[in-house]
């Protein structure tokens, strides 16, 4: 709640504060299912409907699969543009095997296109 209102008072008073950073821990127990994914997703929306750009700390978790990222990094990308995205969102303390896994999502991202 405390984050939430800070983000609030960010966004009514237009101040400039350095990224805020938030521990994936902090939100999620796994990053494996899709429930968790989508947990992550809400938490970052309150952040991306600011246009608050946030370092998500991957220190102390496992490597994400595609059904977690699908339901968070997919979700918010097609909301929101992936270069948008990529400016508001920063992975931080994020290993080798955890990066591999985000680099392959991104590049091979393909968002719905309903016609």
């Amino acid at each position: 709640m405390r984050r939430l209102l800070r983000i609030r008072l960010v966004g009514i008073f237009n101040l400039n504060l350095r990224d805020m950073k938030i521990r994936l821990t902090d939100i999620v127990t796994e990053t494996y299912s899709n429930s968790a994914g989508h947990q992550l997703y809400v938490e970052l929306k309150n952040y991306v409907s600011q246009d608050s750009p946030v370092e998500l700390s991957f220190f102390g978790a496992t490597p994400p699969s595609s059904s977690f990222l699908n339901s968070s990094f997919g979700v918010m990308i097609e909301e929101v543009g992936l270069e948008k995205f990529k400016v508001l969102i920063k992975p931080v303390e994020i290993s080798s095997s955890q990066a591999s896994m985000l680099r392959h999502f991104i590049s091979t991202f393909n968002p719905i296109v309903i016609a």
